[in-house]
């Protein structure tokens, strides 16, 4: 399949993550491939899951959920 990558990572110059490695990897839906929207489900994927680590850590969910908003927020 040929499209244009969209994730993070190639925008950023990196030519060997596809759009459909990011896909599989984080469990996204393979039609976000080759679309924009593909940075935002990532970005929700993982906010998920940190804050999930956070509580597994046992952080309290206010400060895990702060965490996780800031990681986001970077991204």
């Amino acid at each position: 399949m040929s499209y244009q990558n969209y994730n993070i990572f190639a925008l950023q110059g990196d030519n060997q993550t596809s759009d459909a490695d990011v896909c599989e990897t984080l469990g996204l839906d393979p039609s976000l491939a080759g679309t924009p929207a593909i940075n935002e489900a990532a970005i929700s994927k993982m906010h998920r899951k940190n804050y999930d680590g956070y509580l597994n850590k046992g952080i309290d969910p206010e400060e895990a959920l702060r965490r996780a908003d800031s990681l986001a927020d970077a991204t």
